[in-house]
């Protein structure tokens, strides 16, 4: 039972060969709710840190929520268009499937970009190995405004790169399902909505 937790890839080649066993869905499921449970309880998906809560803090907030309610209902529906090949039988089982892989790395990417330019750099200054002087050219740490707006380009981003990467590997998907049966045919676009 081979689990394609990093490669999106090889996923790909056993869901067009249809070698992914309903154990394995489930699994894949599993792993993708953990993906995004887990980095949650262990704070590294960061809070808004403003103590301007009257205003900015939810405003920020509101925003973020309505760009991800926003995305999320635009990526799947995007990605259930893309989906070609017989989507009553495939777009729940590629779709949940593809998550995993595009979902872990693309967090592990983009947060770690986000700690790497915060966290880091605070780190460091804590730790009395670089002055405040040095750090001037990074505004985030003087200002919480300005992290709590890199933050929410760092959450919406992750989202929305994650259902970018999911369409772009059902895209390939149908095409690799095309080629493989010449008989099979796109399934109307009627018939997919």
């Amino acid at each position: 039972m081979t689990i394609h937790i990093l490669s999106a890839n090889g996923l790909v080649q056993d869901l067009a060969a249809d070698r992914v066993t309903p154990q394995q869905q489930a699994v894949y499921l599993i792993l993708n709710f953990c993906a995004w449970i887990v980095p949650s309880y262990l704070y590294l998906f960061p809070a808004p840190t403003t103590t301007e809560v009257q205003s900015f803090f939810w405003s920020v907030w509101l925003i973020e929520m309505f760009l991800l309610v926003l995305i999320c209902i635009t990526g799947v529906n995007s990605c259930l268009r893309k989906c070609r090949i017989d989507p009553r039988k495939n777009f729940f089982v590629d779709f949940t499937c593809l998550s995993i892989p595009v979902t872990i790395t693309t967090l592990i990417v983009i947060w770690g970009v986000f700690h790497l330019f915060t966290t880091l750099p605070a780190w460091l200054l804590v730790q009395g190995t670089v002055s405040n002087e040095s750090l001037w050219w990074l505004p985030w740490l003087q200002s919480s405004r300005i992290y709590d707006v890199m933050r929410l380009l760092a959450s919406v981003g992750v989202v929305f790169i994650t259902f970018l990467r999911i369409g772009e590997h059902m895209e390939r998907l149908s095409r690799i399902r095309e080629s493989a049966k010449h008989g099979v045919q796109a399934t109307p676009a009627s018939e997919r909505a």
